[in-house]
């Protein structure tokens, strides 16, 4: 009897997402954090260099994210390593959604930033200017503007629910979930 439950146990520990995975949906966790947290502060900063400076950092961020989701992407469809469900049902259906919906938040809320920059023609730092097309006009610019925000605060709520789940399996249901994604400690 003892060795099935740590047979159960050796199973449950091996569950784990591949180290080059885990580090990826980590770094996404943070730079989303930092990103909507700048973004919110931005009116904060002194209207000039200190205000432009923030938002350069806040839009190199931003394509930093896109390329950590392309290669999230990338990695997932081929190389990353794919775990079986750790619920059935419903559940599952909610989870693969979640994870989705995730995924196309990221890539939208990146495109409608991207669009941002373009339609308001701003510079990324000294390295890039978006030279502001023809058709942008203040509507234009407000649409893309509030959508961007809006996408963001989606994200963010969502990422936030999704941070919940991963606590209630953890604390409540006491399962696994939570565990596959969390770095490999020493003897692990």
């Amino acid at each position: 009897m003892a060795t099935t439950a740590t047979t159960a146990m050796t199973a449950q520990t091996e569950l784990k997402y591949d180290g080059f995975s885990i580090l990826l949906h980590w770094l996404t966790a943070l730079l989303v954090i930092a990103l909507w947290a700048l973004g919110q502060s931005l009116s904060f900063f002194p209207k000039g260099a200190p205000r432009l400076t923030a938002l350069s950092v806040h839009m190199t961020l931003g394509l930093l994210v896109g390329v950590v989701i392309l290669v999230r992407i990338g990695w997932r469809s081929s190389a990353g390593r794919h775990l079986p469900a750790a619920d059935e049902g419903v559940q599952n259906l909610v989870a693969k959604g979640v994870h989705y919906g995730l995924y196309l938040l990221l890539v939208l809320t990146v495109a409608f930033g991207v669009a941002r920059a373009w339609v308001h023609g701003l510079h990324v730092f000294d390295w890039f200017t978006f030279h502001r097309p023809a058709f942008a006009t203040p509507g234009v610019i407000h649409t893309v503007s509030e959508t961007h925000s809006d996408l963001a605060d989606l994200l963010v709520i969502v990422a936030g629910l999704h941070a919940a789940a991963a606590l209630m399996h953890h604390y409540v249901m006491r399962d696994s979930v939570l565990r596959r994604m969390l770095p490999r400690r020493g003897a692990e």
